[in-house]
């Protein structure tokens, strides 16, 4: 075991009597403990540290005036065996305590042995496990520092607290941002225990110790997007880390990346050398039933994903689903970059809401995904009957006949298998949508998409799971997926789940620091619960369930996808159309927009929407644009780990955003107001004329970029409060969608109003 440093504890005060303002950290011992210590004057060499604290030990005994443990005190000095002071120490943690405190309160025999061994200096420098054992027990950081009735005359010492120990169940990037968020703030005073099952033992040529990720071993292909006012709560040395300094930028204020990639680079950096001693790595997973095998800890962090069993077995006010989509996968691999460029992507993507391409430019990988009606749900799977999943993917056959490598013939996707069938007709225009090959995909799946959440982030661990921890209780909380799943279209759960890492190292670091920890009481942790409780109204309320809402939910889907027939052919293209070169106006504009203006996109779309078939382009007009003024709004941030400039400027946004409220409140209102999401899109107007326009040939990836925006630049959007959504019509309503999408053949402000109302709420049919 390396040596660890703790704050020198030789400095003390003396006082008979005085009042004094003491901090939590101060300890009080009895002034006679310093007598019966000795006062110096013999030297070291002629009486050794050790037979000091033998024969301090021996004058407790006379002061104490428990007999059952004087005898075994007794019988410890005088053993041989015990030859140094923290073998005398170990000895008492064992044989007298048990090694379990049975309450945070401080007693006599702890002040003593903890007066031993700050008095023997064993606390300024661990060696040994042993040692490192006995100074986490008797100065453990949630124990009372000093007794119920303090002494009339004392000697004051600053206790040198041991680490905090959180154990982390998951090795995702939730549970990875958790570790280094709080071994960089808490600055050698957490210690963190990370597990994960799909890790393995390494050792270097030079026979260094490291774990990775197998080649086998299950990992997620998503390409996720990471906001600017995630990444930039990060470190400059994690920053570094997660994007090798060179970040994509796709949507404004963010940058793409995937998810193998952030638990690639962020376990390496917990294996980064300032982080020896501070995040233990182990490649094992845990269960409940295993739970004892972690030994000893104050907090258990849940970071065990959507199905976390932390989740289930601690946190009973667990929350039934808000609501629930149905997706299927298609994962790529291209030799290099994207068919179309990024911003082409983007308003393809956001001008409808049955396919979301999500993919890095810079090296080809990503997934398309397409929303599903609970019929589709259903026909997801291998031609084997077996659901297409992330542990039994399907495939698509070569061109030549033959199963992809890694693949056998009971995985085709079934339904490739029917190429004249409906179904694989949306699938396939959903390729051509973003201009994809059958031959690059490389799996399929189906993703559930189920929204939820607990209703607390914090818990107490029950007794019955306390085996190994040496309290009366510890306290368990959640992070990331296993605290909340949110809808993906948005793109905000690994956002999510990296906020609530740093913000779980704030919290826990500040608490512990201002003396909150100690019994460790559920307030140690309000702060971060409260801060989940947050999150999880902005991102469900806010995104999760207005997609939820428009077409996300199965029974919506379908119930749009059978009006598509009302809408005619020409309509339908020329509805998307108006929508996307809206969205492109719209974002163009942004001080933010990471790439060159590009003047000519109504061209580009029309190449690209011609190619799909007519029943494709009438079911992503029925979907309707994502409602992103919606979406919009101030981000909740943990506001301890922002930067000085970052926090002023945020709370000048949320100053100005009130302002605007206040004034749209007093202005009169001309017309009768819409509903918020009439707001996603103005009617058309006359595009703006580019200093260098392009030829309405389509836009390749590889065109000539911008230079990226600085990493701490974005953007806070207001939100949009102009209206509140009401209940729709009594049935009999039945409204054709042609009918609504026909007026004007794009999306005009009031056209799009009650189109918008349509796909908000559920309109029944007779």
């Amino acid at each position: 075991m390396p040596s660890r440093t703790l704050p020198p504890t030789t400095l003390r005060r003396r006082s008979r009597g005085k009042s004094m303002t003491l901090g939590f950290d101060d300890i009080k011992f009895p002034k006679v403990y310093e007598d019966a210590w000795g006062t110096g004057n013999v030297t070291a060499t002629e009486r050794p540290e050790l037979e000091r604290a033998q024969i301090f030990l021996l004058r407790f005994i006379v002061m104490n005036p428990d007999p059952s443990i004087n005898h075994e005190l007794r019988s410890i000095v005088g053993n041989r065996y015990y030859n140094t002071i923290p073998a005398l120490a170990f000895a008492i943690q064992m044989n007298i305590f048990a090694n379990t405190h049975a309450s945070f309160a401080a007693t006599p025999l702890l002040q003593a042995v903890r007066f031993m061994l700050i008095k023997g200096r064993v606390t300024d420098a661990i060696f040994s496990e042993r040692t490192k054992a006995v100074v986490d027990f008797f100065f453990d950081p949630s124990l009372a520092r000093n007794l119920n009735s303090p002494p009339s005359e004392f000697v004051i010492y600053k206790y040198p607290a041991a680490r905090l120990k959180v154990a982390i169940v998951g090795g995702g990037p939730t549970a990875l941002a958790s570790a280094i968020s709080l071994a960089e703030k808490g600055a050698g005073k957490v210690e963190v225990h990370v597990y994960e099952r799909r890790w393995v033992k390494r050792v270097s040529p030079g026979g260094h110790h490291f774990v990775e990720y197998p080649s086998h071993a299950k990992r997620r292909d998503q390409v996720v997007t990471l906001q600017d006012s995630v990444t930039s709560l990060l470190t400059a040395p994690t920053y570094e880390a997660l994007f090798g300094g060179r970040p994509e930028p796709v949507w404004p204020g963010s940058a793409n990346i995937q998810i193998r990639k952030v638990e690639d680079r962020l376990l390496g950096r917990c294996q980064a050398s300032e982080f020896h001693g501070l995040i233990h790595l182990h490649a094992e997973g845990v269960s409940r039933e295993t739970l004892a095998q972690v030994g000893d800890f104050h907090v258990l962090l849940g970071a065990d994903g959507a199905a976390s069993w932390v989740r289930k077995s601690y946190f009973h006010g667990y929350e039934k689903e808000r609501g629930k989509s149905f997706a299927l996968g298609l994962a790529f691999d291209r030799p290099a970059g994207l068919p179309w460029s990024q911003p082409l992507n983007m308003f393809l993507t956001l001008g409808q809401t049955r396919y979301l391409l999500n993919a890095s430019d810079f090296d080809g990988k990503g997934y398309l995904n397409m929303q599903l009606t609970e019929d589709e749900w259903h026909r997801m799977t291998s031609v084997d009957g077996q659901p297409v999943t992330f542990g039994h993917p399907g495939c698509l056959r070569r061109a030549d006949g033959t199963v992809p490598d890694g693949f056998d013939e009971s995985q085709v996707f079934a339904p490739s298998e029917d190429r004249d069938s409906a179904l694989w007709k949306s699938i396939e225009d959903g390729l051509k949508l973003f201009g994809f090959k059958e031959s690059e995909v490389i799996n399929v799946v189906r993703i559930p998409i189920v929204v939820q959440a607990v209703r607390e982030g914090v818990q107490t661990l029950p007794p019955q799971d306390l085996v190994g921890v040496r309290r009366p209780h510890a306290l368990v909380a959640v992070a990331g997926d296993a605290a909340m799943t949110v809808h993906f279209w948005p793109g905000r759960g690994l956002n999510s789940g990296i906020k609530s890492g740093i913000a779980l190292g704030d919290e826990i670091v500040t608490a512990l620091n201002d003396g909150r920890f100690i019994g460790l009481p559920l307030d140690a942790m309000k702060e971060y619960n409260d801060f989940i409780l947050k999150l999880q109204d902005r991102e469900h309320d806010k995104r999760s369930i207005p997609i939820l809402n428009q077409s996300g939910s199965p029974e919506m889907l379908g119930w749009l996808l059978g009006k598509a027939n009302t809408v005619p052919d020409n309509v339908a293209i020329e509805w998307l159309i108006g929508a996307m070169t809206q969205i492109s106006d719209r974002l163009q504009k942004r001080a933010d927009w990471p790439f060159e203006y590009e003047a000519n996109i109504e061209p580009q779309l029309r190449i690209v929407l011609r190619q799909l078939d007519s029943v494709t382009l009438k079911e992503m007009a029925v979907s309707f644009p994502w409602p992103t003024r919606e979406m919009a709004g101030a981000e909740v941030l943990p506001i301890r780990a922002m930067k000085p400039e970052e926090k002023s400027r945020w709370l000048t946004q949320l100053f100005n955003l009130l302002r605007e409220e206040q004034t749209k409140e007093k202005l009169p209102l001309r017309s009768p107001p819409l509903s918020p999401s009439s707001a996603c899109f103005e009617a058309p107007r006359p595009r703006t004329t580019s200093p260098n326009p392009k030829g309405p040939a389509l836009r390749r990836s590889n065109g000539t970029r911008s230079s990226p925006p600085a990493r701490f630049s974005r953007i806070l959007t207001a939100p949009d409060t102009k209206g509140t959504l009401g209940r729709p019509p009594s049935p009999p309503y039945d409204v054709p969608l042609g009918r609504v999408l026909s007026v004007n053949q794009r999306p005009g402000r009031v056209v799009l109003a009650e189109a918008m109302s349509l796909a908000l709420f559920r309109v029944e049919e007779i």
